[in-house]
């Protein structure tokens, strides 16, 4: 069974934020997930942002979603 503690990784030392696991007495294989976006403070540039929109829209045309969009402020405006 997998078990999951948090902890911080300071330099190259492990500070555990809760309950540490208890000891072991044989080595054991740790794997360590680090969230990147908690490290996030560089804000994406215009060229990063739209890479990542693109497709975000499905397949329809340009006109098609302008379309859409076109009824759905109509919609809000009633």
């Amino acid at each position: 069974m997998l078990q999951s503690y948090q902890a911080q990784l300071q330099g190259n030392q492990v500070v555990w934020l809760g309950a540490a696991p208890p000891p072991v007495a044989q080595p054991r294989r740790v794997v360590v997930v680090m969230d990147e976006s908690a490290n996030d403070t560089q804000p994406l540039s215009l060229t990063e942002i739209l890479a990542r929109a693109r497709g975000s829209l499905g397949h329809a045309s340009r006109e098609a979603v302008l379309n859409e969009l076109a009824q759905s402020r109509q919609a809000w405006d009633r």
